[in-house]
């Protein structure tokens, strides 16, 4: 039992109905309760976010950001690959696994529309709009992100660069001038190879744009930008769910700021696959526009 469990556990006597409320979603919503601000809390648990904060201060902790510190320290521990799939097991889910996973996705993607900020999604698709280059910095996991983000810039015209692995990064980046923007994504359980990237990247006075679960991820504290997605994991895979659908606005926002050149990018380039057979198409109805 974690500590902050048993410390909830310990002190059921002393709370009032609404904060056993609280404690009793709390316990239910561990992982989700990490990500969410008091009003959030307050509202998913239906109590007031004055029963939060005094439940915070019943537990020890000064206040609720205490609380949710203390709380990612026990998702941390609860890391471990082999751990996860163990605690899987032993919960016996009843639904079908394919049932399952999607609620778990759509519990975290309601999520990241409570928490996402706005005004920092804005700030970084403006920073990337302005970008000379754009170096993508993405292991394990988040590396799937990270192609998935490469390939879209590349398709509306910036020149986006994925990198991969040690091989040539610190060369690549060295190369970089005033004006090119790093991109670092990553996620619980974090990669140190993305981190050392970064600092390498801050060293060089380069604008650093860090997409990861929090403002206290080691990929964040030397950005110049920081966009924090909620995230969670089925079993023992890392769900990247929430993190390709900001990818998926990221890309959508910097087509809209300009739309004709973004019209006349695609256009051209619809021509050149259907000129290079880049996708199929049925051959019985050559001539028609698929």
């Amino acid at each position: 039992m974690s500590s902050i469990v048993k410390n909830i556990t310990e002190n059921l006597q002393k709370l009032t109905p609404a904060q056993r409320r609280l404690a009793d979603f709390l316990l239910k919503h561990l992982e989700e309760v990490v990500f969410m601000s008091a009003s959030t809390l307050a509202r998913e648990a239906k109590v007031s976010e004055s029963t939060v904060i005094r439940f915070s201060q019943v537990l020890g902790y000064r206040g609720f950001p205490d609380l949710k510190e203390a709380l990612r320290n026990v998702l941390m521990e609860k890391l471990d690959t082999r751990k996860r799939l163990s605690s899987y097991i032993e919960k016996k889910e009843k639904e079908h696994i394919l049932h399952a996973c999607i609620k778990k996705d759509k519990r975290t993607l309601d999520l990241l529309i409570d928490t996402v900020s706005i005004s920092d999604f804005e700030a970084i698709v403006s920073t990337i709009e302005m970008a000379n280059n754009i170096f993508i910095i993405s292991h394990r996991s988040a590396y799937a992100v990270g192609y998935y983000l490469n390939f879209y810039l590349n398709l509306l015209g910036y020149r986006a660069f994925l990198i991969k692995g040690k091989e040539l990064s610190y060369e690549i980046l060295s190369s970089s001038k005033e004006g090119d923007v790093v991109i670092a994504i990553s996620f619980p359980r974090y990669s140190i190879e993305t981190k050392d990237l970064v600092s390498f990247a801050k060293q060089r006075n380069l604008t650093v744009v860090s997409i990861t679960d929090d403002y206290l991820s080691p990929i964040a504290s030397e950005a110049s930008y920081v966009l924090t997605i909620p995230t969670d994991f089925i079993s023992f895979i890392d769900s990247l769910t929430p993190s390709i659908s900001v990818v998926n606005a990221i890309v959508v926002a910097l087509s809209l700021k300009k739309a004709n050149e973004t019209e006349n990018r695609l256009e051209e380039l619809e021509k050149i696959w259907k000129r290079e057979r880049i996708y199929w198409q049925d051959e019985t109805r050559k001539g028609e526009e698929l």
